[in-house]
Order: C-alpha cells, then structure tokens, then sequence
C-alpha cells in the first residue's frame, strides 16, 4: 500500500515541475517577446530622434535664409527686369519650404509622443511578466517547504526605556556637537 502511494505521490511531483517548467518556458519566450519588441520600438524612437535634429537643423537653415538680406544676396546673381518679383517667389518658395519641415516636426513629435508611451507600456508587461513568472515558480514552490516548515510567529525585541533614552541622548548630543 505504501509503496503505490509513494508512487502516486512521485507521479504527481513530477507532473507538477513538468507543468511549472512548461509555464516557465512559455513565460521566458513571452518576456523575451516583449523585450524585442520594446528594443525594436527604440530603435524606431532612435531614428525619429534623429530625422528630427535634421529637420530642426534644416529649419534653422531656412530661418537664416528667409532674412531679406540673404534673400537678396540670393537672387543677385539672376539676371531679371523684375527683382521685387524674383525676391517675392524666392521667400515664398522658402516659406513654403519652411511650412514643410515644421509640419514633419510636428508629425515627428507626435510619433515620438507615442513611442516613448508605447515603449513605456512594453516595458511595464516585460516587468508584469517578470513577477508572474517569479510568482508562479514560487507558488509552485511554495507549498512543498511551507509543508514541512512549521509556522513559527516572529518575535520581535523590545528595547527597555533605559536603552531608549541613552539613544536619544546620544542622537542629542551629536546634534550639539555639530
């Protein structure tokens, strides 16, 4: 009789670690998903990163041109009967130019916004996904000690008013010696 239920009880011992390690490697395949994707949207928020300090740098380079002396210097060389006409396009065309690039930062910073949330938000599950994982193989670990370890409450010690008033003594002191 004895010997069936020992056989029973190993049955089920290791059922339960194959189930445990098969939720673990699900698990560690599901974190390891998440933290690809939260690199891969890094890697994505690096390359906006970087489109953006091209455009604002392109920005400030139209800023500059746009000031009528360099508008002027620009259109010198051109021979035309109509040099109030040929400023005029030349500042429309760099307004129009400039118009552009703040509309692709705008729409940069608008994707920027949503990759630094959804980097956020990936990182928390990878965390969420950690403590499960760690929570499920302590769960499963738990109730095989906790069965052979009596509950035993914990005693705290109570330091005597004698020993707490010397603290304070001591704590005053160097107060005053400083």
């Amino acid at each position: 009789m004895m010997r069936s239920e020992g056989k029973k009880m190993r049955h089920v011992m290791w059922s339960v670690l194959l189930v445990i390690a098969a939720v673990g490697f699900a698990a560690a395949q599901d974190i390891s998903s998440v933290e690809q994707k939260a690199e891969a949207l890094r890697e994505q928020l690096r390359g906006v990163t970087n489109k953006q300090a091209e455009l604002q740098s392109r920005l400030t380079q139209l800023e500059e041109d746009l000031k009528p002396e360099n508008i002027q210097r620009s259109v010198a060389g051109t021979g035309t009967t109509d040099a109030n006409a040929l400023r005029d396009q030349r500042q429309q065309q760099l307004e129009r130019q400039k118009a552009s690039v703040e509309e692709q930062l705008r729409s940069l910073d608008a994707s920027r916004t949503r990759l630094e949330a959804s980097i956020a938000s990936a990182e928390a599950e990878g965390v969420r996904q950690r403590a499960a994982a760690l929570g499920a193989s302590n769960a499963a670990s738990t109730p095989a000690n906790t069965a052979s370890v009596p509950a035993v409450p914990s005693v705290q010690k109570k330091q005597s008013v004698p020993q707490v008033k010397k603290v304070r003594h001591r704590r005053a002191s160097r107060r005053r010696a400083h």
